[in-house]
């Protein structure tokens, strides 16, 4: 495995932290706390200065993280378990949730057009789908039962006269 280098390039300008420099699994990166900017084609990382490296780092806060998730927009309260109803966009598409309940939108309707009557019935109906068993699934245990249960299989009957015809030729001869 490569080493890892690491290089202090020097201290942010607003927090007086340090602005390391290195080479990492990813390739060439500054590093401001827990804050890690990749380094472009263009840059060096054993000659990078200081003010680029405070602009990468910039450039990454105002960028953001992808694993942040907008908090989303409340609907309300539900009318008969209580709680927030949350409308939100997410990875796969908008969606609402409740109490770790999530149900798809329609492709017609948004977080910001959603009511709060519409979000109730999606969930409720989620929650009925999740909640009803599933056909031609058993469990172990009825599997199991039904094994024991089943009789042993007899041989066929051609198969007995066969074994006889043979045992009386062999004994004719």
């Amino acid at each position: 495995m490569i080493g890892l280098a690491r290089s202090e390039v020097g201290s942010h300008p607003s927090s007086g932290e340090p602005i390391m420099a290195g080479v990492g699994r990813f390739g060439p990166y500054v590093q401001h706390g827990k804050t890690y900017a990749n380094l472009e084609r263009g840059d060096e990382v054993l000659t990078i200065g200081l003010n680029r490296a405070v602009t990468l780092i910039a450039e990454k806060l105002a960028k953001g993280s992808r694993r942040r998730t907008e908090a989303g927009r409340t609907l309300g309260e539900h009318p008969v378990k209580g709680g927030p109803v949350v409308a939100r966009k997410g990875r796969y598409g908008p969606y609402v949730s409740h109490a770790g309940v999530n149900a798809t939108l329609p492709t017609d309707k948004t977080p910001e057009t959603t009511t709060l009557e519409e979000a109730v019935a999606l969930l409720d109906a989620r929650t009925a789908k999740a909640e009803a068993p599933r056909a031609g699934r058993t469990s172990a245990r009825k599997r199991a039962a039904g094994k024991a249960a089943k009789p042993a299989r007899k041989p066929p009957a051609e198969a007995k006269s066969k074994d006889k015809r043979k045992a009386t030729v062999k004994a004719g001869r």
